[in-house]
């Protein structure tokens, strides 16, 4: 079962461009899929072979002159040594538009390299696990499953896999396989235990001295190891918004997966009603609606998406700055919340002689619709797109 996605569009105008394009993401986000399923007839190379592997890193002129015309390079990132290749192939024929598409698990290693080799040939898409809004969009499909299972593409196109066993597949390979590529782990179990207790923090100020005293590790080793999730895709490290508002307010990022789903496998949730019944569900709810903002905006957490929080403890869960306006989000699991627990009018007047306001609260409801009360609107995304637009 094929489910479409979002970003197909793009990739198809992309082609017609640029020479170059590089597709990054997570593994198992449908990178591979997704290209030969929009360009079917053009050649497609997986570096996961080791035979390709030993051929490009050998010689990259060789290799590359095997490909006359359109190829998708798969795993790019196990062959750095092909990106100045390609800049001089490049430069040969610019107007070769789509010549050359690649995708990449590793997506800040090849943002380094890429900025060195091939700046201004190439363009970027980054693709994450499934939005609410493509599994919806499906149509046939068991949404309220979303909460748990998330958003990884094989787990929605076979029903008849095991959600845990695949999730227990996905850490085996990353922490067997591609951590090896990043850093250098000696103990794996300590690795893992610290994947689990990062679990339990998500949405969370980052502490990195609190994960060393529980992990049993170093304050060095767990900086590196978070560097290590946020480079392959694993994790977001979500800054605060700062403002000309008088004073300096929460400094340290907050931490949050970027599949919700492989958050639910690691605090032992394989069920709707697991979900419904776990203490953290509304650090779970708070991650979902945090990426859904990321999936279906392409917003870029330190860029134009941040939370707000004080001194004080007034926090805004999600602060979103886009073109002139502000928008403040929060996320709450309930149906019902007090507004004594909503800070919109705490925080929204400190930005408006600067910023047109939207306060917009998303809440677990049986709606498929934004609603609108005096002081915000509200909606589940689960079932209506968080609209980045005067409501």
């Amino acid at each position: 079962m094929w489910i479409n996605r979002r970003m197909a569009s793009k990739l198809t105008a992309a082609v017609k461009s640029r020479p170059a394009l590089l597709l990054t993401g997570a593994r198992q986000t449908g990178k591979s899929s997704l290209l030969q399923k929009l360009f079917p007839e053009i050649e497609y190379v997986t570096f996961d072979y080791l035979r390709h592997v030993e051929t490009a890193k050998e010689s990259p002129e060789y290799f590359l002159s095997q490909f006359k015309n359109q190829v998708i390079l798969d795993e790019i990132q196990y062959v750095p040594e092909l990106f100045r290749e390609l800049k001089i192939v490049i430069d040969q024929d610019r107007s070769g538009y789509g010549r050359w598409i690649m995708t990449g698990s590793q997506q800040f290693i090849l943002m380094e390299k890429i900025s060195e080799s091939l700046a201004g040939r190439i363009i970027l898409f980054h693709l994450e696990t499934l939005s609410a809004e493509e599994v919806r969009n499906k149509g046939n499909l068991n949404l309220i499953d979303f909460l748990w299972k998330g958003g990884y593409p094989e787990l929605w196109s076979n029903p008849h896999l095991n959600v845990s066993d695949f999730f227990e597949s996905y850490i085996r390979t990353y922490v067997e396989r591609d951590l090896k590529t990043i850093i250098d782990v000696k103990r794996l179990n300590d690795f893992r235990r610290f994947i689990r207790i990062v679990a339990t923090r998500s949405g969370q100020l980052l502490n990195y001295k609190g994960l060393s005293a529980d992990v049993g590790v170093s304050d060095v080793t767990i900086r590196k190891w978070v560097h290590a999730l946020e480079i392959s895709g694993l994790i977001y490290l979500l800054p605060p918004y700062y403002a000309n508002i008088g004073k300096r307010l929460i400094k340290s990022p907050k931490i949050y997966f970027a599949d919700h789903g492989l958050l639910c496998y690691l605090l032992g949730i394989e069920s709707e009603s697991d979900w419904f019944s776990h203490p953290l569900k509304g650090s779970l709810w708070e991650n979902m609606v945090m990426m859904e903002l990321v999936k279906t905006h392409g917003l870029i957490p330190g860029t134009n998406l941040f939370f707000y929080r004080d001194q004080n403890g007034v926090e805004i869960d999600f602060v979103v700055e886009q073109k002139g306006t502000l928008y403040l989000i929060e996320a709450k699991a309930g149906e019902r919340i007090p507004p004594g627990k909503l800070h919109f009018n705490r925080v929204a007047p400190l930005f408006r002689k600067t910023f047109k306001t939207e306060n917009i609260l998303a809440l677990n409801i049986k709606e498929d619709k934004v609603l609108r009360q005096k002081e915000y609107a509200f909606l589940n995304p689960l079932y209506s797109e968080i609209s980045l637009m005067s409501f």
